[in-house]
């Protein structure tokens, strides 16, 4: 069992200022621990009450041992006044960046200005004053500021690597086909209100963009064809059986005297008993032959990047009627070329 020598009345106000007081969980941490060690606590003990190591406290018993109240900040004992990071501080921050920040005690899964910010002040006692600096840090270290890519805990890779696999083993004799249509097809729904986006704007000045709040709404399907690229949109007054088969016949208009390979997600309405009558012989939709993506994977359908493409186009705009909103949203898909195409694999 390692102990450390009795805490001094000072010390004691010290460590506890920074346990109550600090916004920096490292620091909070470490000073909580040394508290607890005065009270003659066990390694075991204060682990089990702090959720860390026990050899992560004995590591910080030893070093109080040998440095004092310095110790709470860990690797940086003189000059707690510090603006300026070392090279060899740079060196191990580059390293830290690496892993999550969860890694290092930080209930966070990414790095962000807070969370570099508390480590570094807790690991060095230094604190910058602009948190550009923190943005320079992270970007030199190969972080860039992003949307991540959401996923569904059910979504398994390689199930959806087998289907893809499937899906191209199959594709090839009807993109080969003159008497064959490819196309992939989603729905979609936008709303009269703008999207508002980040966008570079003034310093140190409030930018408003005013919007409408309505509950006005306007479904659609969607569908790409893989052979001439051309995007195609059509109204649904809801996503359900009935719109969706209506929304087919529509489609089958537009390519008399083919037979369509339609690609889409798995969307109940797209596998209900309904639909598969009508694609029965001599009936409506009996041209039409179905493949489904793989569960849970949406961006692997190439639909999905037109659907974005067309809402990018909506972001930070306020217009007049929602007439106005659907006709550019239309207008900015309808009949244009995307050359799009279904992935082989997904790396994650």
């Amino acid at each position: 069992m390692i102990q450390i020598r009795q805490l001094t009345q000072e010390e004691k106000q010290i460590f506890k200022n920074y346990y109550k007081k600090s916004d920096c969980l490292l620091l909070k941490e470490r000073a909580h621990a040394l508290l607890l060690a005065d009270q003659n606590r066990s390694v075991k003990d204060i682990a089990l009450i702090l959720m860390r190591k026990g050899d992560t406290i004995c590591q910080w018993l030893k070093d109080f041992n040998q440095r004092g109240v310095s110790t709470i900040f860990h690797k940086y004992e003189s000059n707690t006044n510090a603006s300026k990071l070392t090279l060899e501080q740079r060196k191990e921050i580059e390293k830290t960046l690496k892993s999550p920040p969860s890694d290092k005690g930080l209930p966070k899964q990414f790095w962000n200005v807070p969370a570099i910010k508390e480590y570094i002040r807790g690991e060095f006692d230094v604190v910058y004053e602009s948190n550009r600096s923190y943005h320079y840090l992270l970007k030199f270290n190969g972080l860039s500021f992003k949307l991540p890519t959401p996923f569904d805990f059910k979504r398994d890779k390689e199930q959806i690597n087998q289907k893809l696999k499937e899906i191209h083993k199959e594709l090839p004799k009807y993109l080969n086909s003159i008497d064959w249509e490819v196309l992939v097809a989603d729905e979609a729904r936008i709303t009269w209100e703008a999207e508002i986006r980040r966008a570079w704007l003034k310093k140190n000045e409030k930018t408003i963009i005013k919007v409408h709040r309505s509950n006005e709404y306007q479904n659609y399907f969607g569908a790409l064809n893989l052979k001439n690229k051309k995007a195609r949109t059509i109204k649904l007054s809801w996503q359900d059986t009935e719109e969706i088969i209506k929304a087919l016949e529509e489609l089958s208009m537009s390519y008399p005297d083919k037979k369509i390979c339609l690609i889409w997600d798995n969307a109940r309405w797209h596998k209900s008993k309904q639909l598969r009558e009508k694609l029965k012989k001599n009936n409506s939709l009996k041209h039409i032959h179905l493949i489904n993506f793989p569960p849970y994977a949406p961006d692997v359908n190439p639909e999905e990047h037109v659907w974005k493409f067309g809402k990018d186009m909506l972001a930070n705009q306020t217009l007049n009627s929602f007439e106005e909103t659907k006709l550019l949203f239309e207008n900015s898909i309808q009949d244009k070329s995307f050359d799009y195409k279904i992935p082989e694999f997904v790396l994650r």
